[in-house]
């Protein structure tokens, strides 16, 4: 039986443990306190009971390690927090590159009854018959799309748009026969789909509309990704693998997981999650702009921040106003929010895939046109499993938006950077200080938050300890405001474009009329670290 984390209002009058001299400093859980305990609680609504604590992000990964998925974190964190409220999640790539196991090791993170599984074929019909039932689940499976029906394609739209969608269906129990009745599929918290992109009966192109809505997730398909499952494997059948979290840790986390108290700040008009440090990350301009897709990916990036502060609710102020709730995102919620799915809005807001990404590298090593043929054969030397549908769908895309052009005068298969290309050349990243500063400010602009829990959302999460976190990939404890491996993975992921020239990554394709490569110049001995995506 799972808990339920809703309790009642403080009682009062205040605890007995507030007439000792010397209160422990367990029971109230704040540090430096200089008001009287109830000064503060008596404002704050608890959303879990006493001693609850939410899992970090690193225990999540060890604990799907355990399960035998290795790689992957990026993925494995967005849909496993994604399953909270994600909307519309698709996770697309080669066939058997691990796309469904992606999913299922974030839905054993949850109750067994927390996702409906929708079968792989049935008639237009039949989800609406059945809706009172499929509408009882928060998260949607629709599995392995092999062909997006128009139905299909009709119910994801509108789940993307957060909508429900409607039918009318035959009622063949009404009493004066048969006749027709509305039917609707309530949109759930969260849909989640897979396209394997090798299958010829799918092409992501033909479907925009639900590319606009969904948030598109790429698995990793590279040799270094086969070769870390190779290994896990050989690991398996030689009986040396240890488990990492204990199976009594992961069933509290799985409890903890399906009690996230989300109807209550969803469902309930008064009450809401509020970042202080919202109006700092829009005026940091985080994302690009030139594509209208930036309007819907930063407000998914802030959607995806609010829920990760719901994710962490057990350790959240949230503040009863009289009116409503008031659950307060913090500095650190941001940074982990970044952390896991910043560099793909980034991304998504310029309106390229990670195949996109490849390509322009291998173009921008090019200083002249290049055939689609020596692109594939180049992205397979350096380790990407591509094939030459993959190009092509990629180079087509690509050269709509205005990011390559193409040589007719040569050929039509040859193509090149087009100026506008220079608009992945855009600075990335967050100053966590001035989130932090801004933060700090902005708490007391909060309508309804006492100054005193402002001065203690100020203690707990913006001084001292309150900002540093425990990374969720490598498991150390860092500070927030000093770090900057966003703007690394970014610059790791895209790569500098003088660096690209100066030390290409997949080799020189200068002179397509030499039968032999040019040699690789040599590297730069200091290596170039902007905060631009190139």
């Amino acid at each position: 039986m799972a808990y339920d984390f809703s309790t009642a209002e403080t009682a009062e009058p205040a605890p007995t443990t507030s007439t000792e001299t010397e209160p422990e400093p367990d029971v109230i859980e704040v540090d430096n306190v200089e008001e009287a305990p109830d000064a503060i609680e008596e404002h704050l609504h608890q959303t879990a009971k006493p001693g609850v604590e939410a899992p970090d992000f690193h225990t999540i990964l060890l604990a799907v390690r355990d399960t035998g998925l290795v790689g992957e974190e990026e993925n494995i964190l967005t849909v496993t927090v994604g399953m909270i409220r994600g909307k519309l999640i698709i996770l697309y790539g080669v066939a058997r590159g691990g796309k469904d196991a992606i999913i299922e090791a974030a839905m054993n993170l949850y109750p067994q009854d927390y996702t409906y599984e929708w079968p792989s074929d049935e008639s237009p019909t039949a989800p609406f018959y059945k809706a009172n039932d499929i509408n009882e689940y928060p998260v949607q499976y629709f599995g392995d799309l092999a062909s997006i029906q128009e139905h299909q394609e009709k119910i994801m739209k509108a789940f993307g748009e957060g909508k429900n969608a409607d039918r009318d269906v035959t009622d063949i129990s009404a009493p004066e026969g048969e006749e027709t009745k509305l039917q609707e599929l309530e949109c759930p918290r969260t849909n989640l789909a897979t396209i394997a992109l090798d299958n010829r009966n799918v092409d992501l192109n033909d479907f925009p509309e639900i590319l606009k809505r969904a948030l598109m997730l790429s698995v990793d398909a590279s040799k270094q990704q086969t070769d870390r499952v190779v290994y896990r494997k050989a690991q398996e059948h030689a009986d040396q693998v240890e488990r990492e979290v204990d199976p009594v840790r992961v069933a509290e986390i799985r409890q903890y997981l399906g009690n996230i108290p989300v109807e209550k700040f969803d469902d309930h008009p008064n009450n809401k999650i509020v970042n202080p440090a919202a109006i700092e990350i829009a005026e940091q301009k985080p994302m690009p702009t030139e594509f209208p897709e930036a309007r819907f990916d930063f407000d998914r990036l802030l959607d995806f921040v609010g829920t990760v502060t719901l994710f962490r609710h057990a350790e959240r102020m949230t503040v009863d106003t009289g009116r409503g709730l008031k659950m307060l995102t913090t500095p650190t919620d941001i940074w982990f929010a970044m952390k896991i799915l910043g560099e793909r809005m980034v991304m998504s807001s310029l309106n390229l895939t990670d195949e996109d990404q490849a390509v322009l590298r291998y173009l921008r090593e090019s200083s002249s046109m290049v055939d689609r043929t020596d692109i594939q054969q180049g992205l397979r030397q350096a380790g990407y499993n591509i094939n030459d549908r993959d190009i092509q769908r990629s180079l087509t895309s690509m050269r709509e938006k205005g990011y390559v052009q193409v040589d007719k005068s040569s050929s039509p298969h040859s193509f090149s950077l087009s100026p506008f290309a220079s608009v992945t050349e855009f600075e990335v990243g967050l100053d966590y200080q001035k989130i932090v500063d801004a933060a700090a400010e902005s708490i007391y602009k909060v309508s309804g938050v006492p100054e005193a829990v402002a001065d203690e959302y100020v203690r707990r999460y913006c001084e001292g300890e309150g900002t540093f976190v425990t990374d969720p990939y490598d498991g150390e404890e860092i500070d927030i405001t000093e770090d900057t491996s966003f703007q690394d993975s970014v610059n790791d992921a895209t790569d500098d474009i003088a660096d690209a020239f100066d030390e290409p990554v997949f080799g020189s394709t200068d002179d397509a009329e030499e039968s032999e490569p040019e040699p690789e110049p040599e590297p730069e001995t200091e290596a170039k670290t902007q905060g631009t995506l190139e």
